[in-house]
């Protein structure tokens, strides 16, 4: 399953490079972007790889600038582009291995996002709605969003006042499951595993904490 999925991977990184290099025909691109626009993970990772590109173009060309404007001797003008070199392989491999990363780890929890319905959930008073609807667009924007720092942040207070907080108190569960996702996609494992615990802990025999063992087994492999 993972050489398919790799493979798969391959075949994308391709079309990426070929929409990028302007090497696909009118058709191909044209039916590309129409993948972008509806596949936000896609689009991150065409996002992704532009921004890396400018960057590198960005950084050798200001190098070449700074290099131009001193005259300086053939011995420093090599040393200068063996670095910029080096400079430019790190970047590339440190952004394949972000990204690599974000991929495995979103894999890992792409099983447990559960649609989040305010019917089901809301008692039907006006308190509680507002309530349901914050939650909603908070754990959808986990599953949706690549970026989930300012969820987390948003989550974290919320997760710590479950004990006196009345309104929020009902769907503790749903609140301590989606941090936990939420950590695990930003790569904050070790901030993710205690709430996976504690969610196990205080569910004994329910599906939640199920789904809590499976993910710290995950982590921890």
């Amino acid at each position: 399953m993972d050489k398919y999925n790799d493979i798969q991977q391959e075949a994308i990184d391709e079309r990426i490079d070929s929409f990028i290099r302007g090497t696909m025909t009118e058709e191909e691109e044209t039916a590309f972007k129409e993948e972008i626009k509806a596949d936000p993970e896609l689009r991150a990772q065409v996002l992704a790889t532009i921004s890396l590109i400018k960057g590198i173009r960005t950084q050798e060309a200001e190098k070449e600038k700074v290099l131009f404007q001193k005259n300086t001797k053939n011995k420093a003008r090599s040393i200068m582009l063996w670095a910029c070199s080096i400079a430019a392989l790190f970047v590339i491999l440190f952004g394949v291995y972000k990204e690599k990363r974000y991929r495995d780890l979103s894999a890992i929890v792409s099983p447990y996002y559960s649609e989040y319905s305010m019917s089901e959930y809301s008692r039907g008073d006006d308190i509680d709605s507002v309530t349901v609807a914050h939650l909603y667009t908070l754990f959808n924007n986990i599953k949706e969003q690549r970026n989930v720092s300012d969820i987390i942040e948003e989550l974290e207070p919320i997760y710590a006042s479950l004990d006196s907080d009345i309104a929020y108190s009902t769907y503790a569960n749903d609140i301590s499951l989606n941090l936990a996702l939420a950590y695990i996609k930003d790569d904050q494992i070790d901030n993710a595993i205690p709430v996976l615990k504690k969610l196990e802990e205080d569910n004994p025999d329910a599906p939640i904490a199920a789904k809590a063992k499976e993910l710290l087994k995950k982590l921890q492999e």
